[in-house]
């Protein structure tokens, strides 16, 4: 296990990246829709472009990721890649000669870092701590995330006024930096074995396998599945909702644009909020699949007071970051419930191939929600498009999780028992 001192480093790096992303994830929006002019399709586009490369690469990358040995230094090339992308990119925004093709490469160019990074940095991670610590220290590092977010959307959108967008992605690329050197100065851990399932065996059927380890685990038993539908059915139409937040704000909402940035900053004081609330529940022993699976429900319903936006613009703007913000809140609960969630069934072997496999879903279900809320916002309009996507949240949410929580209950029943005869048989041997 690492120093405190290795925790503190790694949170001051994870949250300095995180502070960069906020800065981007305002500026390009911003760059397509104002300075590109961008149709819903095109931005959709470029929300598409992100998650591409998860749906393309994610498998084969669960199977590298149970095979590295020295996350920490993975982690370092992954940061240096990201840097290196998005500096090109300002370079180009600085120089006039970037278009939104360039925002959809720097997109998938950080999406094909990307499919390593949340699968390695949970492998790290679990090498920083043991499994009980895992979920609280998650919920400090998603917390410390939050917190920058909420600083840098407060920032973002005075500094593209006052610098231009060039100085906000800048920002970004910075960040990344910060981050690989709070890798540098950590401790190194002793390097472990590779552990039995990341030995795969030659040959077409091994490697097929070995391909589609995560896929089975996470479809193969009957309440991971519901689990998952009612997870990443709403998580299409939440996917869709986002490719259209940015011109159903610039442009329907007219929110000035030092504002638009600020709004954002209720997805962080939720996330901050929710973060907390996550530690507590798990810390007070509630069972983290009802946790995640309430929280999934609990960000669809909210998000309907997005599209409810308008009038005159405090009012619209008030809705607006409630539509945002209260999503952000549940959103950041589901996803500190993950992470036990996942332990408690995996194996250490394979548990970057079931990362990966559960980041493939996410990506191919993500970019059907973006590419369809791209084509209804040009067919219908941007407003009636964000209601069709969250009309069809809501339902997945009535079909979905009431059977998912009632699946929930079974499982975690059926555990009990098993429980009980394995404490039975620690406290025989500990009075033999």
């Amino acid at each position: 296990m690492s120093s405190s001192t290795d925790l503190r480093l790694y949170w001051w790096g994870h949250t300095a990246s995180a502070l960069g992303s906020a800065f981007t994830g305002i500026t390009l929006p911003i760059l397509a829709v104002v300075h590109f002019g961008a149709s819903p399709g095109q931005v959709g586009l470029i929300s598409a472009a992100a998650v591409l490369p998860m749906l393309v690469l994610g498998l084969p990358a669960g199977i590298l990721a149970d095979r590295i040995r020295r996350p920490r230094r993975a982690l370092i090339v992954i940061d240096t890649l990201s840097a290196a992308a998005v500096a090109a990119v300002t370079a180009g925004v600085a120089t006039h000669v970037a278009s939104i093709g360039w925002l959809v490469a720097l997109c998938a160019a950080q999406g094909c870092v990307g499919v390593f990074l949340e699968t390695v940095y949970f492998i790290h991670l679990r090498q920083l701590v043991d499994d009980a610590q895992l979920g609280t220290v998650r919920a400090r590092l998603q917390a410390g995330q939050y917190a920058a977010g909420i600083i840098g959307r407060l920032l973002a959108g005075p500094t593209i006024v006052a610098f231009g967008p060039a100085a906000a992605l800048a920002v970004d690329g910075i960040s990344y930096l910060v981050s690989a050197t709070t890798l540098v100065c950590m401790t190194p851990l002793a390097t472990p074995l590779p552990p039995a399932g990341a030995r795969l065996a030659a040959g077409y059927d091994a490697a097929l396998r070995a391909l589609t380890t995560g896929l089975r685990f996470c479809l193969g038993d009957p309440v991971r599945r519901v689990v998952l539908v009612a997870l990443f059915v709403p998580g299409a139409a939440l996917a869709g909702t986002a490719a259209l937040t940015a011109p159903f704000l610039l442009q329907v909402v007219r929110v000035p644009v030092p504002a638009y940035g600020w709004l954002f900053m209720a997805s962080g004081l939720a996330g901050l909020a929710g973060s907390v609330v996550a530690g507590r529940l798990l810390a007070s022993r509630r069972d983290p699949r009802a946790v995640l699976l309430a929280a999934s429900g609990a960000a669809a319903l909210a998000g309907v007071l997005l599209p409810l936006a308008g009038g005159p613009i405090p009012v619209a703007t008030g809705l607006a970051a409630a539509g945002i913000g209260l999503p952000a809140l549940f959103a950041a609960v589901g996803n500190v419930a993950l992470g036990p969630v996942i332990v408690a069934d995996a194996d250490e072997g394979t548990l970057g191939r079931i990362l990966s496999a559960l980041q493939v879903l996410g990506a191919a279900t993500g970019l059907l929600g973006a590419v369809a809320g791209g084509v209804l916002g040009d067919l219908v309009g941007v407003r009636q498009a964000l209601w069709l996507l969250q009309l069809g949240a809501l339902a997945a949410v009535l079909v979905c999780v009431p059977p998912a929580l009632r699946a929930a209950r079974r499982a975690r029943r059926a555990a009990a028992p098993a429980s009980v005869d394995r404490a039975e048989a620690s406290d025989l041997a500990r009075s033999a």
